[in-house]
């Protein structure tokens, strides 16, 4: 057809902790491959820290602490979503923050899949060989999960 642009829109998920290492890479984003018309999606995973979930033999569990870790977990979460929201729009970056729970590896990867995205943004904090091991890392679930393209950005 005559006038019409034949390339569609891209969606982009970048991912987002809420470090100094995923503000690079978004700043880096906005640099360097956001295109004015992507639709850029920002996501942020709230996933309350697992040592919150049980106790052990030696002490019982205590649900008001575990209620307070999560209440303020939940609050920096909210922080973190409103910061992303000012850096959209520091980088000029036209798209929207979500705030995800769960997993962040599979929460990603599964919004990415569900938003029809063409590739994901994502930060490497570089946390070493055994603390990744044990740990597991969040880019390294979604480079070897994700069925589009992924951009690890390594500050």
């Amino acid at each position: 057809m005559e006038g019409q642009s034949s390339v569609e829109k891209r969606v982009i998920v970048v991912a987002m902790d809420g470090s100094t290492e995923a503000e690079s890479a978004l700043q880096w984003f906005a640099n360097n491959i956001y295109k004015k018309g992507d639709e850029v999606v920002v996501v942020h995973c709230l996933h309350h820290t697992a040592h919150y979930t049980m106790g052990s033999v030696w002490a019982p569990v205590d649900a008001q602490a575990i209620a307070r870790a999560f209440e303020e977990e939940s609050k920096h979460a909210a922080k973190v979503c409103s910061k992303l929201t000012d850096l959209l729009h520091k980088y000029e970056i036209v798209g929207k923050v979500m705030q995800l729970k769960g997993d962040p590896g599979h929460q990603i990867v599964t919004t990415a899949e569900e938003n029809g995205a063409s590739f994901i943004v994502v930060g490497c904090r570089g946390i070493g060989v055994i603390r990744r091991t044990v740990l597991g890392s969040v880019s390294d679930y979604i480079v070897h999960h994700s069925n589009i393209p992924v951009l690890v950005y390594r500050h």
